[in-house]
């Protein structure tokens, strides 16, 4: 009976997790390019049940048989990041990209810049010094350092990441690629860090000025899975409250002599 509280606690820290995991996605679905995260479980291992010890057929033998086997609940193996690329939507300002492959944009701390991140959020404003920056204050990092743009009216760029201004080019976007993406640290909302990972140069990012790409959140699947995590949880309240009854019933009760 304690076996089995144990094991309804662990399903419910399960979908507590799950829930504040779909609460984290939904409170982010209208941040550019955020990446969604999935809770992903492992069961127990299993426990074989035996039978008491019984006599053998001949004196000094003894032993058991096996009943089967009873599962021992559930246990979070990790919570992984959903990198689906999303929706690219046209929003007309042209400080604002999307990128159509798997690569990311290279954005890196003006006061430490051996602090690097990257981030598929294309969000980006110009500061007052003419730097291309995120909303954080980040610098976008391109080939030949810091973005620096002079007129943003007479910029353009193209699908591998060229700057053009008055007609030349004078940088290129320094968009990033990994080999194995889940390796990748969220260390914001929408920033990561490649700690033990090496990045490459996309040299094909498919870059879109003037466009975004929404959240890879969909609404409607993420409410459903909160309603069904809020719903096993209320029910492993319950299952709970059942066995306390029943464990406090077999204290108070089995046993007594009359």
């Amino acid at each position: 009976m304690i076996r089995g509280i144990y094991s309804t606690a662990a399903g419910m820290n399960l979908q507590m997790l799950r829930l504040d995991t779909t609460s984290n996605n939904l409170a982010n679905i209208s941040v550019p390019g955020y990446k969604k995260d999935k809770v992903l479980a492992v069961p127990f291992p299993s426990l074989i049940q035996l039978s008491t010890r019984q006599d053998g057929p001949l004196p000094g033998m003894s032993g058991r048989s096996v009943l089967g086997e009873s599962n021992q609940g559930v246990a979070v193996q990790q919570v992984v990041k959903d990198f689906t690329a999303g929706t690219i939507r046209e929003t007309g300002t042209p400080t604002d990209f999307a990128l159509k492959g798997d690569g990311f944009f290279t954005v890196v701390d003006p006061n430490d810049e051996s602090k690097i991140y990257y981030t598929r959020n294309g969000n980006f404003k110009l500061d007052q010094e003419g730097y291309l920056v995120t909303g954080e204050g980040y610098r976008v990092m391109g080939e030949g350092g810091p973005i620096q743009i002079n007129s943003i009216d007479k910029m353009s760029v193209d699908e591998l990441g060229a700057i053009t201004e008055n007609g030349q080019v004078i940088d290129n976007f320094s968009i990033a690629t990994f080999s194995d993406r889940s390796k990748l640290d969220r260390v914001g909302g929408n920033l990561y860090q490649a700690n033990d990972i090496e990045p490459a140069i996309d040299v094909n990012p498919g870059l879109v000025q003037r466009s975004l790409e929404s959240a890879n959140v969909d609404p409607v699947q993420e409410t459903v899975d909160m309603v069904t995590a809020a719903r096993a949880y209320e029910t492993g309240q319950k299952i709970i409250q059942a066995q306390d009854s029943m464990l406090g019933m077999a204290i108070s009760k089995v046993g007594v002599v009359k």
